[in-house]
């Protein structure tokens, strides 16, 4: 190959070029003392590069014609093209505020020597007063037996935070309150009372558009709660007492 400018052809020997910015200009130096500016469209080794003019016809150069290439110039004149917007710019967060935050949840354990799947759906708010610390109001419903129907309706008090006001953040949340049982004829509970509940958690917050942000976490939870069923064969009376000591995962929306 003759003397072609190597060190500014060898990132494109290899590669289709696509078209670059408005605002950037390809310019091809050829060893006749010609000068033509454009947009280069395809070089590969061996091959006529292709040139689309900035008036929109394209022309090709074979390789020994090129002495110069000099790729992404901005014209005199020419405002350069501003950067992608930074990921904080997307950064909704509110730092001091009224928030409302809803919850999908996957409850984890096991019970009687095997493993069990709960469902799980909690709704909090509240206020938050810094990034670090917000108090909210919450209630909900966990199925802990889709199976057995034990279900309880939580009512709780949670705090939450933020460790970061980027678009991205580690939060933490920590719920307490009390878990309401009820009767349920349908898988035969003649009698239920709910208990104390716990949850810790540890997750991220991801900024997800104008108002709303994505929340992910996992955490622990515990659950007391007493079921009194009638058996379906021998109609005998089964009492359980039961603390629910769950692994819980959670997906939601906080705005």
């Amino acid at each position: 190959m003759t003397t072609i400018g190597k060190a500014v052809l060898i990132p494109i020997l290899f590669f289709p070029l696509c078209l670059k910015a408005q605002a950037a200009v390809d310019v091809i130096h050829l060893k006749n003392g010609s000068t033509f500016e454009g947009t280069i469209v395809e070089y590969q080794q061996g091959a006529a590069l292709l040139l689309r003019l900035n008036a929109g016809a394209e022309i090709e150069f074979r390789e020994e014609e090129i002495s110069r290439i000099e790729q992404g110039l901005v014209p005199a004149g020419a405002e350069p093209e501003e950067p992608p917007p930074a990921l904080a710019e997307f950064n909704t967060l509110r730092e001091k505020g009224v928030f409302n935050a809803t919850c999908f949840s996957a409850l984890s354990g096991s019970a009687e020597g095997r493993f069990q799947l709960g469902l799980g759906l909690h709704n909090v708010t509240g206020y938050q007063f810094h990034r670090l610390f917000g108090l909210g109001l919450g209630f909900g419903v966990d199925t802990y037996s889709i199976e057995g129907g034990e279900t309880l309706f939580p009512v709780f008090g949670e705090a939450r935070g933020y460790l970061s006001g980027n678009a991205i953040s580690p939060y933490y949340s920590g719920s307490l309150g009390y878990g309401f049982a009820f009767r349920n004829s349908d898988e035969r509970i003649n009698k239920a009372s709910g208990g104390s509940f716990f949850r810790a958690a540890l997750g991220l917050r991801l900024s997800a558009g104008d108002s709303a942000n994505v929340l992910a976490d996992i955490g622990y939870q515990h659950q007391e709660a007493f079921f009194e069923r009638r058996t379906a064969f021998q109609n005998e009376i089964e009492e359980k007492r039961l603390m629910f000591n769950r692994i819980v995962i959670r997906v939601g929306l906080i705005l």
